[in-house]
């Protein structure tokens, strides 16, 4: 299987080749989490209600998930670029990084716990429960994080399809296990936990395989290089700050519809994970975005990234005008599907009736949001996610607690997801200054671009 070449060829061909795999792995990551929320929604309200509260503690170890592969990616892609073959150390540093970091915050989430159940005000009875499955997805985690480094090295290196088959047959083998542990053994949230735990490990184990096989790790001297630190300063922190940003608001949000009891949780709980495998796509393109932005930095090939995100952009809207309708459309025989307890179904199927339409404007939201990451602009996006969430936690708050109705809620989200797209254009005429006017003709860099290039990694003007 041979490595993608990114700076020459079709710009469309080349986004499809490179986001149809990952897309295909996403796709099939949405099909595992229905997969868990449907054996699950078959058990019985308390579990549907534990697996919402978990969403926004999911989101800090998400944050680190994503901060480590999107660094890896955004690293090894422009180290290639740069002519550099060398890759193991590298790939030492980032895995090396990742597990210091999992194991951190996972014992820092265990030690908050607590907590969570005070906040929520979680009843005594199910409290026990809540803390077992949190303490289970944080060790889980560990390896899970490993394993999207591993994964996020493949993409890096032009192996996006060698990544999404792994995740292909993980995922199958994820499904498998959670039917065989919550519908036939009864092991409810417990075997949730032993089969994410089987499944990141072997994720992990095929990545390392491929990488060995494909001869990609070579000996080298092991030594620290301040360099391999230099990428998740410009992707890697903003990524993580954006998702505890999504770990902050989905605490609230979760807070704010409590009031309205744990039917409300529960019914939002799956709504909002319907919403997260819905944008999933969109996240899918940016990433491929920046992959192909990242391979055309040099000076001779930089119109070509202005191009990228100008032609994803334009997929990434006519993808998401069918994500749209076919959620807003199927969302009641989608609910009833999943759930079985008839107060939830109901709450769900009114958070996506409210806003499913929306999604047309927040999918090419979440790809721009991901081509600002991963193209030397984290911070800016991670400014445009804090004040698209602290708007949503503060309008939703005064609006519920004004008219006492969970609604207004879900139409603050449906309406800021609408008003995200403002930035579009500005966003694109600042790539199309950068890389196509005359900055770029003299070779002009960004700042983040230009320590990477100093630190031996990216871009010679």
């Amino acid at each position: 299987m041979k490595g993608i070449h990114y700076t020459t060829g079709s710009i469309h061909r080349l986004l499809f080749r490179t986001a149809i795999p990952m897309l295909l792995a996403s796709m099939v990551n949405v099909i595992t989490q229905l997969a868990n929320v449907f054996f699950l929604g078959h058990t019985n309200q308390s579990v549907l209600y534990v697996l919402s509260l978990y969403i926004p503690v999911s989101f800090v170890m998400i944050s680190i998930i994503e901060a480590m592969q999107l660094s890896v990616q955004v690293a090894v892609a422009r180290s290639r670029a740069g002519g550099s073959k060398a890759f193991t150390q590298l790939f030492m540093h980032m895995l090396g990084i990742a597990l210091l970091l999992a194991v951190a915050t996972g014992g820092m989430v265990l030690l908050l716990t607590p907590v969570l159940s005070w906040f929520y005000h979680v009843p005594a009875d199910i409290e026990p429960m809540f803390t077992r499955y949190v303490a289970g997805m944080m060790a889980v985690s560990v390896p899970a994080v490993l394993a999207a480094v591993s994964s996020a090295a493949l993409r890096g290196l032009g192996r996006a399809q060698a990544a999404s088959w792994n995740a292909v047959g993980t995922a199958v083998l994820n499904i498998a296990l959670v039917y065989t542990f919550v519908s036939i053994l009864r092991m409810d949230l417990q075997g949730i936990i032993y089969a994410n735990l089987i499944t990141s490990v072997s994720s992990l184990a095929l990545s390392l395989l491929v990488l060995l096989i494909r001869k990609e790790t070579v000996k080298e001297r092991f030594v620290f290089a301040k360099r391999h630190l230099i990428t998740l300063r410009h992707v890697g922190i903003p990524v993580f700050f954006s998702y505890c940003m999504i770990f902050l608001s989905t605490f609230f949000f979760n807070k704010i519809v409590s009031y309205f009891g744990e039917g409300a949780v529960a019914g939002f709980g799956v709504g909002y994970r319907i919403q997260t495998m819905a944008i999933l796509p969109g996240i899918v393109l940016g990433s491929a975005i920046g992959i192909i932005i990242n391979h055309n930095l040099q000076a001779p090939h930089r119109e070509r990234a202005y191009a990228s995100y100008r032609q994803g952009l334009i997929h990434a809207f006519a993808l998401y005008v069918v994500i749209a309708i076919v959620v807003w459309i199927c969302r009641d025989p989608l609910v009833s599907f999943l759930i079985e307890d008839a107060a939830t179904r109901a709450e769900a199927a009114r958070y996506l009736s409210i806003v499913a339409l929306s999604y047309i404007g927040m999918g090419p939201m979440m790809t721009t949001l991901l081509t600002m990451e991963q193209s030397g602009r984290g911070y800016q996006a991670l400014l445009l996610n804090a004040v698209y969430f602290l708007i949503i936690i503060a309008l939703g708050w005064v609006l519920t607690r004004t008219f006492n109705q969970v609604i207004y809620f879900y139409g603050v989200i449906a309406g800021m997801n609408v008003i995200g797209m403002c930035f579009f254009l500005p966003f694109m005429r600042l790539l199309k200054r950068e890389y196509v006017g005359g900055a770029a003709e003299q070779g002009r860099i960004t700042e983040g671009e230009a320590e990477l290039s100093q630190q031996g990694y990216s871009t010679q003007a």
